[in-house]
């Protein structure tokens, strides 16, 4: 499934327009507009919208790479620290390394599933660090 389909099946996601910028094997990046629907009450990007995008980028990344891709994956915790308002559109990058990729399949063929942490990272236009996110992921083979 392409990162665009991957997008497609998570209707929250859409509502809010997420953008994926750049989809490679290890690398995501997905962008938030500062739309009114994304903003809290004084018009940067709402908390919960950093949460969705960051997530959403790290997710698609573990799903986007084709060792770990075939896997089902849920959101088991997650982290996030706010560094300053997104008073513009906001770009979340997570990377996946070849060590997390030969751990992730490791451990769901030696014990059928895997928690993975993924770290994203969340700029604004301008490239000033917004937020820092860790979103522990549940892999496990799927039926």
């Amino acid at each position: 499934m392409s990162p665009a389909e991957l997008l497609a099946t998570v209707p929250f996601a859409h509502r809010a327009d997420l953008e994926i910028v750049e989809a490679s094997p290890n690398r995501v990046i997905v962008r938030i507009p500062n739309e009114r629907k994304n903003q809290n009450h004084v018009g940067t990007v709402h908390a919960a919208a950093l949460v969705l995008v960051g997530e959403t980028a790290a997710g698609i990344a573990l799903l986007n790479e084709p060792r770990t891709g075939g896997y089902l994956l849920l959101a088991k915790g997650l982290a996030i620290r706010y560094r300053k308002p997104g008073a513009t559109a906001v770009s979340a990058t997570a990377t996946l390394s070849e060590e997390q990729v030969l751990a992730s399949v490791a451990g769901v063929e030696r014990d059928g599933k895997v928690d993975v942490p993924m770290a994203v990272a969340l700029h604004d236009e301008a490239g000033v660090l917004v937020a820092e996110l860790t979103v522990d992921f549940h892999l496990r083979k799927r039926g």
